[in-house]
């Protein structure tokens, strides 16, 4: 394995964590990502924003995090919201209709005034 493969990182706008995730979710990253998603979770999180725009490969591994975030908040009525998802995952997104499940958004601005709205 070279390089970096995955990289999650913590940005805080208005009072919301918000993930910043970039590279390839797979069965071998999964668990960072997985990680990176309960800290926020943990910290008690309602609504759950993954600015996707540098995650260049998702497989299952990384739809079943998003599931079980979502199991985890919707109880609380709490979301999982993805913004900026690449074409390729989208596509996967609407295939499975796991769209139903996850809302995109555009803009993480888009996903912040969804989320405050609910």
């Amino acid at each position: 394995m070279e390089g970096i493969r995955l990289e999650t990182q913590l940005n805080e706008i208005n009072g919301t964590n918000i993930l910043d995730v970039s590279g390839e979710i797979d069965v071998y990253t999964a668990p960072q990502f997985k990680d990176a998603v309960n800290t926020i979770i943990a910290g008690g999180q309602k609504h759950l924003v993954v600015n996707m725009r540098n995650v260049t490969y998702m497989d299952s591994s990384g739809f079943g995090v998003l599931l079980s975030a979502t199991r985890r908040l919707r109880p609380e009525g709490g979301t999982v919201n993805l913004v900026e998802v690449s074409g390729a995952i989208d596509r996967i997104l609407r295939i499975t209709k796991l769209n139903t499940v996850f809302a995109t958004y555009d803009t993480v601005d888009d996903a912040l005034a969804a989320a405050e709205s609910s």
